[in-house]
């Protein structure tokens, strides 16, 4: 009884330890760098079942790096695309400056909020040094909002409206047309 005491204290101690590694980046990593990466996630939505248009999107919270937690579901009014990648994608990667021009064309009448898949925060830095974005990398370490969201491959996209519904998903690389076309269907 006493070893398999001490092997759970070693193994908690082991968890915490790894935990406190996802929630910090290097400093050095984002030297110079204007990205915006939020480390800490959490899905709020225990849902299960396969997501369908028109279905809410399911909520999820990031934490930015000034400190302020943000909702999905905080977001209602504005529409909402919705990014699932990886670093190591190179569909993703391609896709990136795309999503960025869109971002930026839509002046402030778009949030875009890229999810990544199962990476640390320190990874997402390295790319963030790569790629230059302005909407938020959001760290999703455990992968709970992947899983809820359905992603088996990557990139994925969903469009959420106004109120809050999925609008339409979008497996692959998405170019800035068909992404300005998307956005524009977008109630």
């Amino acid at each position: 009884m006493k070893h398999y005491v001490l092997l759970l204290i070693f193994t908690l101690l082991l968890v915490g330890c790894g935990r406190a590694e996802t929630a910090a980046v290097p400093p050095d990593l984002l030297e110079g760098s204007t990205a915006i990466i939020a480390v800490e996630s959490r899905l709020l939505d225990r849902g299960s079942g396969k997501l369908v248009e028109g279905d809410r999107a399911p909520d999820f919270s990031f934490t930015l790096p000034d400190g302020t937690t943000q909702r999905l579901s905080d977001l209602q009014g504005r529409p909402v695309v919705l990014n699932f990648w990886a670093s190591w994608c190179l569909p993703c990667i391609e896709e990136m400056p795309a999503i960025e021009q869109v971002y930026q064309a839509a002046e402030g009448d778009l949030v875009v909020l890229a999810v990544n898949r199962n990476e640390l925060p320190a990874a997402i830095a390295r790319f963030a040094n790569t790629v230059e974005v302005s909407f938020p990398l959001i760290a999703d370490v455990t992968g709970t909002i992947g899983e809820r969201y359905s992603i088996t491959s990557l990139p994925v996209t969903y469009f959420i409206n106004r109120d809050g519904t999925i609008r339409a998903r979008h497996i692959g690389a998405l170019s800035e047309t068909m992404l300005a076309e998307r956005i524009q269907a977008l109630q």
